[in-house]
């Protein structure tokens, strides 16, 4: 059933309505979106920047030459920029929850690793500089289509995969109404997530499509994501969609809606308006208050409905699976401008140098194998009989006769003009130091020798020439990092139970608030202000939801440092400052240098060390005590073992810079000073002396 979006059908229908209507609205929605995606410039391009990218190039010339620089570059570019060395790091401004978000940065490293991280944020970047716009969406899926373990995965999404409808001015998707997530699955996997619906999928095929975008979606995903399977793409994989709403319903039924699966981590119930709900705790003692309109909204995580096309029902209508309140796909742009809400693509803008870049390699390959072969003219009044229209200057042993000199008779017609000259050659090299400072490679370059010299003395002054693209770029990249790291503190403590952090991080890394009333579950038992005044878990279960405990444990994981990457040097002339004027011996605390550097839970870093160095502090005691007592049984005086009874004689040099001790005296005996060099050579540059 098909509707129309207007002023007032723009907002999803109730849970109530039928099947058929709740269909055909989603479809009419998606198509408002694809008209959204249908007026960028980064859409326009699409066909002919994917052309360019694999080398398909025809023109009127006869060499089949294509170097295909571009491709190289792009490779270059995004490889450089993907070196992600972590996902996230976590602490708390609340002191009850520092090991947590300690235990959190650990299950994330672990995480890391079992996902390959890079290679999504790899993909994803080449989506966002071919196609103007990457997506990547972090979630949690099971393997064995749906019954085996869940596993974090971080799926790379390209322009034509995501579809946002009400995309405000923040040129946000995270922020827009709604976006529809397009993905083509084998018909076996649909049928294994989604067992009350087997049999009833449809194959993808070019009949079940009414719009351009939806028809090139196909031919992208069959062409260039499945290897052009042919008939084979359109019998075996169906199209699932994922719609994701900000419903703004609120409840006013008058009674209590309970919404998700019950025993699901995403089951939760909504009180009514005006219902008396608790409010907090005043002296100890829990008080009520009526709910007001944000404590009613059906859908405060998010609605989300399951489509797959040529069904008339959706597979699932419900609350969002994650506790995670913002859109699940987190964009990426290279280069993105006001005007331009998805960005646009790096290709577009070296498209037309690339092109003429291919032409005249391909003339000048074509003039070279004509010089090498050229075309041949000879006298008709002396030749050498038919076999000279056969005559290969190249063939071995060959022998001919004409009338007359050879020469005279057979010459090249090619003219002097058709030749490779070196003008040629210098035009080749200013299209490719066009094409390449177009797309930025020489920050881009910088940022990749930095990293092999990042311990090297000049690292200071190699930070200088990173130029403003690469910084642009940096900015750009940490955003979406920034979005994937806040959206994986709500993915962890919902999905993953305490057996399986501590598969991850070993039982000695469990933090001890894990072990509560629920165990198995890393959601605190209890709000703070519901423990007693002497800090222990009250008797009785918590007055507050699940749900409600959940969302008010991530909003207190703070994101102490963003995923990392080799673009975070550009920060590193700051902290080298603060670390200079630490080691200077500045009135500065080691809790501010560590801030600064961006490690996480410094406080808890501190304080560790403390204990350490006291521990081997008294390890070394209690080892010299041993060793005394054994010397004492052997009849050896401990003091004369450990030299504390023999004196330098009268007379005899004292070494070791006058303290008794032989040996070269030890350096570093002052405090670090700071110093500027190059002040008349070149640019000063701040470095650290010491004695």
């Amino acid at each position: 059933m098909a509707i129309e979006i207007g002023a007032t059908s723009w907002q999803c229908p109730p849970f109530e309505s039928s099947p058929s209507y709740r269909v055909g609205w989603i479809n009419e929605f998606i198509r408002e979106g694809e008209g959204y995606i249908e007026g960028q410039q980064c859409y326009k391009d699409l066909g002919r920047n994917l052309r360019i990218l694999d080398a398909i190039f025809r023109d009127r010339s006869k060499s089949t030459l294509i170097t295909n620089k571009l491709k190289y570059n792009i490779r270059k570019f995004c490889e450089t920029l993907a070196e992600i060395r972590e996902i996230a790091a976590y602490a708390s401004d609340y002191p009850g929850w520092k090991k947590m978000a300690d235990m959190l940065t650990k299950v994330t490293r672990c995480v890391y690793q079992e996902s390959d991280f890079p290679f999504a944020i790899l993909k994803v970047l080449q989506y966002a500089t071919v196609m103007g716009i990457g997506y990547m969406w972090p979630k949690v899926r099971a393997d064995d289509y749906g019954w085996g373990e869940r596993k974090m995965v971080f799926d790379a999404l390209g322009l034509l995969d995501v579809v946002p409808v009400q995309v405000p001015k923040t040129n946000d998707v995270q922020d827009a109404y709604g976006v529809t997530i397009y993905d083509y699955m084998p018909i076996a996997e649909a049928n294994g997530r989604f067992p009350l619906f087997q049999g009833q999928f449809q194959a993808v095929g070019r009949r079940n499509y009414r719009t351009q975008i939806q028809a090139k979606r196909l031919d992208y995903a069959e062409t260039f994501r499945y290897g052009d399977q042919g008939r084979a793409f359109g019998q075996l994989y169906t199209e699932i969609r994922w719609t994701y709403i900000r419903d703004l319903r609120v409840n006013t039924t008058g009674f209590v809606l309970p919404m998700g699966d019950p025993g699901t981590t995403w089951y939760y119930e909504v009180p009514y308006i005006g219902k008396e709900i608790i409010g907090g705790f005043r002296n100890g003692q829990p008080f009520t208050r009526p709910a007001a309109v944000e404590d009613c909204r059906v859908y405060p995580q998010l609605r989300l409905i399951i489509t797959s096309n040529g069904l008339e029902k959706p597979l699932y209508d419900g609350p969002g699976f994650d506790w995670d309140p913002k859109i699940p796909v987190i964009q990426y742009t290279v280069d993105d401008w006001a005007w331009e809400p998805l960005g646009k693509s790096l290709v577009s803008d070296v498209a037309s140098i690339e092109t003429t870049k291919r032409k005249v390699e391909r003339k000048i390959d074509q003039v070279i194998c004509a010089t090498l072969n050229p075309p041949i003219g000879y006298d008709l009044t002396e030749t050498g009989g038919p076999k000279i229209e056969r005559f290969d200057i190249f063939e071995e042993d060959v022998r001919i006769g004409v009338s007359g000199k050879p020469k005279e008779v057979l010459q090249s017609v090619l003219p002097e003009e058709v030749r490779a000259e070196p003008v040629h050659f210098t035009f080749l090299k200013y299209l490719g130091d066009a094409e390449g400072e177009q797309l930025g490679l020489v920050d881009v370059g910088n940022l990749e020798n930095i990293k092999m010299n990042i311990a090297n003395e000049t690292a200071d002054k190699m930070l200088e020439s990173i130029g403003p693209i690469a910084k642009g770029i940096s900015m750009r990249i940490e955003r979406g990092n920034k979005a994937v790291g806040n959206r994986m503190k709500y993915l962890i403590p919902q999905y993953f139970n305490t057996a399986r952090i501590m598969e991850y991080v070993g039982p000695k890394d469990i933090a001890p608030e894990v072990f509560d009333y629920d165990p198995d579950s890393l959601v605190p038992s209890h709000m703070p202000e519901e423990y007693t005044s002497d800090g222990m878990l009250p008797p009785n279960p918590s007055r507050y939801e699940k749900l409600q405990r959940a969302r008010w444990f991530c909003r207190l994981l703070r994101l102490a440092s963003v995923p990392n990457n080799m673009l975070r040097i550009t920060q590193m002339q700051e902290q080298l400052k603060y670390l200079q004027l630490k080691r200077g011996q500045a009135p500065l605390s080691w809790l501010t240098v560590f801030r600064k550097m961006d490690i996480p839970n410094p406080e808890q870093e501190i304080e560790q060390s403390f204990q350490e160095d006291a521990r081997l502090e008294k390890l070394k005691i209690l080892a010299q005590i041993e060793v005394a007592e054994q010397l004492k049984k052997l009849g050896i005086d401990p003091a004369q073992f450990f030299g504390g009874g023999q004196q330098p004689h009268q007379g005899q040099a004292k070494q070791g810079g006058g303290t008794g001790k032989p040996g070269r005296p030890a350096s570093a005996q002052r405090g670090a000073r700071i110093k500027e060099k190059g002040a008349h050579g070149g640019t000063p540059r701040t470095v650290v002396t010491e004695s």
